[in-house]
């Protein structure tokens, strides 16, 4: 009986079903590979467009819109008709304009808009004055009223036909009291100024006009955008003049078919402009919009604060571009490492079966070829469920030149095993079982090329991203900094290993004295190579640089939201009233439960500093610098302001000066003026300092204590109280007993804030959460997939590692001297990848944080500078020396389990 053919397609399927385990991880190493390269850009699509659409939805309808203002002329002689037909005839050219807007910005622009109205018109107060000096109207004529308005009383003004004049007749200047001009108007404008549904009153244009009321409304939806275009609509503008007494204007509207009349004085105001669809802002390419918008303002002579806004996100959009960049680049190159380590250890565990195949005739490219077929049953499924979980986890439009990268991501393994497999030769070594064998010199001297080349471009990389910034713009990061985490880690992991060599050569030396064994060797062994090869050590390297980087990312934004938080109060709580807060109140809030200090901060204005001829008019602060010290005594970002300000031997006032003044503060003859006629005083600067947070806000200032206030004669109101929490106390209820104890006090209301809430605000923004979040995402899949390299690495070894546990145990070497060489090849190598990962890490983050304003990821003026969290810091190296821990015990439960009598019947064989 024949035995059936072993076809090439069953011999894949066998290769398959041999080692599950391998199949398994490099299926998963594409995935993540696939999922990373997938997300990566719609996670930036969609923190940009979430920071986009925030910042745009900030602005109103009137800012947003493109609009412009200008005049109408309408022939008073024609009628009715022909003011109709132009009217109709500026729309139409109004839509032809939308029509050629840019392909960015056409589709968020909707039905432009036209509304004319009539100059201020004084009219009839009516018979009920209501208290009112001065009645003034502006008639506005909107076509599109009655579908913005729900009528309240009455009728909308209907259409009317004011015949043509002719041509010998004399020009209209106003209209027949037999035929008035029909109004509505809002339900709270008829109201204040009393006039009442079908009443007639005469309006002052041209020789008069007569209007009666026909309705009155509301509007249809309060919150539509057009009514910040028309403001009055519904409110009186009312005006209460000196002199005057009380100043009414009131905005009624007209039919269009009363152009004629209303035009009696002249044109009429034409106010256009293009509304625009803020919503999808959020995916639009915020480059191409601008230049369109521009372009349209251009074409159309508009005003938008619309592209002011876009422009000013570029910094933040190129700050997201790059830390993300960055970060999504370190767990793909991880990933990628992590699929080399699974497709040499799937090699390795065929490398028998493939031998075999090519010591019996084989060839090199049917064997590369049969590992390829394999790569593509794997890589090409694991890539498809990448890419489609990435798309799910991440909605939003997707675009093909989205999924090139990750879907190429799927021929990575074919392409992989190919390459390995078909350099498997079927040597004598190899035929007894051998492994790997050992690189020629000229293999040598290519790595040894190679491992410079590395080193060079990570160095070139570094001072090239340092000195010259950013390449690119918003829509794509700089490709230079997104190989950086890979070149540094690289780097560092070959000048590594280079070096270990020698101490550890060093070290084997000094141990061959002793009497132990497996010191000596594992020395030795390891001085010579990693057991594991680079590929491991950088994968780890990689994975530990990255999640390092993200730790020092989120620890230098937590590092500014408090500065900024501290800046912009000051204090742990810092309060202030529209009554004066006085010593009393003062008093009351230091008698708080929960507070610890007070200091009062005072304001005086009417102060002049004078140097020879130049003067600086500026704001005298008064507080005491004591208690001030007190209160923000170990705040972050805060220096000590360690000056005396109490009285100088030379009868001066001492003063610190915050800010800039255009005056020579060196000047020995500096004077401070004060009061009107102006009384001088010597001063002496103590100090100058940029700000003194809680106390000066931005505004240039001189800071005095109370007795020096009281020497110039200034009476400082005191407008801020600066509070500083008892430790372990609740600040949130402190500023609670605070509020309470100045409302008291005052009997006004008291405006509260708190350090925490400053923070909270700067931290729950779209564009920080996004990244926080993306950033906590890239650190725990880098620590996954450093744990998966770390593993892969120890198990390339395993078999060598086996055997020379089991030959050692049969040579009668101890069992604990045994396991302490798995230690000495595992621990030198991990350890190495880890202190490399943490040194490019460290240098990862400064050289990537300090290429863009990180300012707009911690709410400050300035750049926080880098920080590193010592508690995370800590932890993630805890986490990865448990990590080598358990690699290391894996390691040696696995080599225990080497048969001594399979190794030593291989060696017969």
């Amino acid at each position: 009986m024949s035995r059936p053919v072993l076809s090439r397609a069953r011999l894949v399927g066998r290769q398959l079903r041999t080692d599950p385990a391998t199949v398994v991880l490099v299926v998963l190493a594409t995935f993540v590979t696939a999922c990373v390269l997938a997300a990566w850009p719609r996670t930036v699509d969609r923190v940009v467009g979430a920071d986009q659409a925030d910042a745009v939805g900030r602005l109103s309808a009137s800012q947003v819109d493109p609009t412009r203002s200008g005049s109408w002329l309408v022939d008073t002689g024609a009628g009715s008709a022909q003011a109709l037909d132009d009217l109709r005839g500026l729309d139409a050219s109004l839509r032809a304009v939308t029509a050629d807007a840019g392909p960015a910005l056409r589709p968020l622009l909707a039905e432009p808009r036209a509304v004319l109205s009539t100059d201020r018109w004084p009219a009839d107060r009516g018979p009920r004055p209501a208290g009112i000096a001065e009645l003034s109207v502006r008639i506005r004529v909107d076509p599109l009223l009655p579908d913005l308005v729900t009528l309240v009383d009455g009728r909308l003004p209907a259409p009317t036909d004011v015949a043509p004049v002719p041509a010998d007749g004399a020009p209209l200047t106003g209209n027949s009291p037999d035929a008035p001009v029909e109004l509505a108007m809002s339900v709270a404008s008829a109201e204040r100024i009393d006039w009442r549904v079908g009443e007639t009153r005469l309006l002052g244009g041209g020789t008069g006009v007569t209007a009666v009321l026909v309705g009155t409304f509301d509007a249809r939806d309060p919150d539509d955008p057009t009514w910040t275009h028309l403001d009055s609509t519904f409110a009186p503008q009312v005006v209460e003049h000196p002199d005057k007494g009380t100043l009414v204007d009131v905005f009624p509207y007209a039919d269009a078919s009363a152009l004629p009349v209303l035009a009696v004085e002249g044109p009429l105001a034409l106010t256009t402009w293009f509304a625009v669809d803020t919503g999808p802002t959020a995916t639009a390419d915020r480059g191409a919009l601008l230049r369109d918008l521009r372009a349209f303002r251009t074409a159309t002579a508009t005003d938008t604060e619309l592209d002011a806004a876009l422009a000013q996100l570029e910094p933040r959009q190129r700050l997201v571009v790059t830390v993300l960049g960055v970060l999504a680049a370190g767990p793909a190159g991880v990933a990628l490492g992590v699929l080399w380590l699974a497709v040499t250890l799937a090699v390795e565990r065929r490398r028998a079966a493939l031998v075999l195949l090519r010591a019996r005739g084989a060839s090199g490219w049917f064997t590369g070829g049969l590992c390829a077929v394999q790569g593509l049953l794997l890589g090409v499924p694991a890539a498809l469920a990448g890419t489609a979980v990435a798309l799910a986890a991440v909605p939003g439009p997707v675009s093909s030149g989205d999924l090139v990268l990750p879907l190429a991501t799927g021929l990575a393994p074919a392409v992989l095993l190919g390459a390995v497999g078909g350099r498997v030769r079927a040597t004598r070594a190899a035929l007894a079982g051998g492994g790997r064998p050992a690189a020629g010199g000229a293999a040598r001297t290519a790595r040894w090329v190679a491992e410079v080349c590395v080193v060079a471009l990570a160095v070139v990389a570094v001072l090239a991203v340092r000195q010259r910034g950013l390449q690119g713009d918003a829509a794509g990061a700089d490709p230079v900094l997104l190989a950086l985490p890979v070149l540094l880690a690289l780097a560092l992991c070959v000048v590594v290993l280079r070096v270990l060599p020698g101490p550890l050569a060093a070290l084997a030396r000094l141990l061959a004295r002793g009497p132990g064994l497996a010191g000596f060797v594992g020395a030795a062994g390891a001085s010579r190579a990693p057991a594991a090869g680079l590929a491991p050590v950088a994968a780890l390297a990689l994975g530990v640089a990255v999640t390092t980087s993200s730790l020092v990312v989120l620890a230098t934004m937590d590092g500014g939201a408090a500065r900024a938080g501290v800046v912009a109060v000051g204090a742990d709580v810092a309060v202030s009233s529209s009554a004066p807060l006085t010593a009393a109140t003062v008093d009351d809030v230091r008698r708080t439960p929960g507070v610890a200090a007070v200091v009062a901060v005072g304001t005086a204005d009417g102060v002049v500093l004078r140097a020879g001829r130049t003067s600086d008019a500026v704001q005298v602060r008064v507080v005491d610098l004591a208690a001030l010290a007190s209160v923000q005594r170990g705040l972050p970002g805060i220096g000590p302001l360690d000056v005396d300000v109490t009285g100088a031997p030379d009868g001066a006032v001492r003063a610190v000066v915050v800010g800039a003044v255009d005056v020579d503060l060196d000047d020995e003859d500096l004077l401070v003026e004060v009061g009107a006629p102006a009384e001088q005083h010597d001063l002496a600067v103590v100090a100058v300092t940029d700000r003194v947070p809680g106390v000066t806000g931005g505004t240039t200032s001189v800071l005095v204590d109370d007795a020096a206030a009281q020497r110039l004669g200034i009476t400082a109101q005191v407008d801020r109280l600066l509070v500083r929490a008892a430790p372990r106390s609740d600040v949130g209820e402190v500023a609670a007993a605070v509020r309470r104890a100045v409302e008291g006090s005052t009997g006004s209301g008291a405006d509260v804030v708190t350090r925490a809430q400053v923070v909270e605000r700067v931290t729950a923004g779209q564009l920080v959460g996004g990244v926080r979040t993306a950033t906590a995402l890239a650190t725990l899949t880098s620590l996954a997939l450093s744990a998966l390299a770390l593993g892969l690495g120890v198990t390339l070894g395993a078999r060598s590692r086996g055997r020379q546990l089991a030959l050692l145990t049969t040579l009668g070497v101890p069992s604990r001297d045994a396991r302490s060489l798995v230690r000495w090849e595992v621990l030198p190598w991990s350890l190495v990848a880890v202190a490399a990962g943490l040194a490019a890490g460290a240098l990862l983050a400064p050289v990537m944080l300090g290429t863009t304003d990180v300012s707009v990821l911690a709410g400050g003026a300035q750049p926080p500078p880098p920080t590193l969290g010592a508690v995370g810091l800590g932890v993630l190296l805890a986490a990865y020396l448990l990590l080598v821990a358990g690699a290391v015990l894996v390691a040696g439960a696995g080599a225990r389990r080497t048969s001594a009598v399979a190794v030593l019947r291989e060696g017969e064989a």
